[in-house]
């Protein structure tokens, strides 16, 4: 047996193997035609027909990445399974002597606990982290899978690396939306629905401080008039075909220090009561934003829920970063979604740190 890269010589096996990867996975673990076109372009990218000297037996279709190799896709022919197929094809991947790393359903039924035991039996480990495999489509919800790796588990720095990757190479490319007009806050907008934007962009932040998301509608309202962070100079707005603002962002440059007495200002024009809260989030968020030097710091991104998925907060970001050289962001960790957004964007994970309220958080940056 021998692994066949796709190449002139065999392609006329091609539409065979296609059929097979086509069969063998749901469509939300697959990508389609045209991505998988993308991807066959890229160098370590493999499109391995599994040969028995002339006979086409299945498709090993992987990674082959530095220090390690990702099987991302692997299936036999179904009239050739349990023909020990299936093992002698992973001895030839392991021959390329790299820790392996693929992705399985949790083993929760019969049939895929058959699949767990089968890579059990040819040496993987499962690892314990919260796997999100990466999208292959715009919309997609968050598939959680199981993270198995051979010979051995692998270090959560080791993972984050694996996950920057799979996310910038391996998923959907980011997608603009063609149906919203990214620009500039206008003085005829409608400065409420920006307000509320704002307030939906923390579920941490926002709802702790104010008693309600009138409250705080109100107060960011008049943050946006005020010198704040949240100041109209800072903030891009995505307004849909009917002229409805459907998402915003506020970015500015750094450095920059927010200054306490505007809060205060701010809940005193909205006639809404200060309280200590405000004081706590100045600490703990406020005053900590705009340090970096020479940079753009993006504060909030938000869309509207009933247009998310649509590429949005793609055009949102990617409008904020071009012709800047640097930028810089939180994100709360548990929000896979805006996190691998941001990475397909072309941002990194610098470090883990544990923002208002305790929670985690990532801190981003973004180099051209």
């Amino acid at each position: 047996m021998l692994l066949e890269r796709l190449s002139s010589k065999n392609f006329c096996l091609f539409k065979i193997a296609l059929n097979l990867y086509k069969s063998s996975f749901p469509i939300e673990e697959r990508r389609d035609d045209k991505e998988q076109d993308r991807v066959l372009q890229k160098d370590e990218y493999h499109f391995d027909l599994i040969m028995d000297e002339e006979a086409f037996v299945g498709i090993m279709l992987y990674w082959d990445i530095g220090e390690w190799i990702f099987l991302e896709h692997f299936a036999i022919l179904p009239n050739l399974r349990g023909r020990g197929y299936g093992k002698a094809a992973l001895d030839l991947l392991k021959m390329k002597k790299k820790p392996i790393l693929l992705e399985i359903e949790p083993p929760d039924d019969d049939m895929t606990q058959r699949r767990y035991d089968f890579y059990k039996r040819n040496g993987f480990v499962m690892n314990s982290f919260t796997h999100i495999q990466a999208k292959y489509h715009l919309g997609d919800e968050d598939l959680e899978l199981k993270l198995l790796s051979y010979p051995n588990e692998i270090k959560m720095d080791e993972y984050r690396l694996f996950c920057e990757y799979m996310t910038r190479e391996i998923g959907i490319r980011a997608s603009k939306s063609k149906r919203v007009n990214i620009r500039e806050l206008r003085d005829d907008d409608d400065l409420n629905q920006v307000a509320r934007l704002i307030y939906l962009t923390d579920p941490f932040v926002y709802p702790n401080w104010f008693d309600c998301i009138d409250d705080g509608i109100k107060v960011i309202r008049e943050m946006i008039e005020l010198p704040t962070l949240y100041n109209k100079k800072n903030l891009m707005v995505a307004v849909n075909l009917d002229g409805v603002i459907v998402g915003i962002a506020v970015s500015k440059q750094t450095p920059f220090v927010e200054e306490r007495k505007y809060l205060t200002m701010a809940f005193h024009l909205a006639k809404i009561k200060e309280d200590k809260r405000t004081e706590e989030v100045f600490l703990a968020y406020y005053s900590k934003m705009g340090g970096e030097e020479d940079g753009c710091y993006i504060a909030n991104v938000a869309v509207d829920p009933e247009y998310r998925r649509q590429g949005i907060a793609a055009s949102l970001v990617s409008a904020i970063i071009e012709n800047k050289e640097y930028c810089s962001l939180e994100c709360v960790v548990a929000n896979t979604v805006s996190c691998r957004l941001y990475q397909r964007l072309g941002f990194k994970i610098a470090y883990e740190y544990p923002g208002v309220h305790g929670i985690p958080c990532y801190k981003m940056f973004y180099k051209k």
